[in-house]
């Protein structure tokens, strides 16, 4: 279920370009962000993230963050696009049977990530969600 949380970046570890780990100091959450484009986050900016909880490792894994004090704004890419391939390829080749059951499921699952995505993005600027 996706979930907004708020506050101030207390540490956040660089994993890459496009891959952040920081804490949240008025929360206490670990949030893991992947983004497809450069994130941009310092010490003590405050930033809007919304995503899911990952019961497994306990961490935060974020869809879309604003960052206030800097004004920046970012998402993780949706890949509609590559879903609604999957699906079109496993149509196409239908006839071998194993794209039926390998390709169209990976679709309908990267085009639910990808309608994710956008409501985590939309969450950002709503004041009642």
């Amino acid at each position: 279920m996706l979930r907004k949380i708020e506050g101030t970046v207390r540490t956040y570890r660089a994993v890459d370009v496009r891959n952040v780990q920081f804490e949240i100091q008025d929360t206490g959450d670990i949030v893991d962000l992947r983004l497809n484009q450069p994130w941009v986050l310092r010490n003590g900016d405050h930033v809007v993230v919304t995503g899911e909880d990952d019961g497994r490792s306990g961490t935060f894994h974020g869809y879309a963050y604003r960052n206030d004090t800097r004004e920046i704004f970012g998402k993780s890419d949706p890949g509609l696009f590559e879903g609604y391939r999957y699906i079109l390829m496993g149509l196409l080749f239908s006839w071998a049977i194993f794209p039926l059951f390998t390709h169209i499921p990976a679709g309908l699952r990267r085009i639910e990530f990808g309608r994710k995505v956008d409501r985590a993005a939309e969450m950002l600027w709503c004041t009642t969600c």
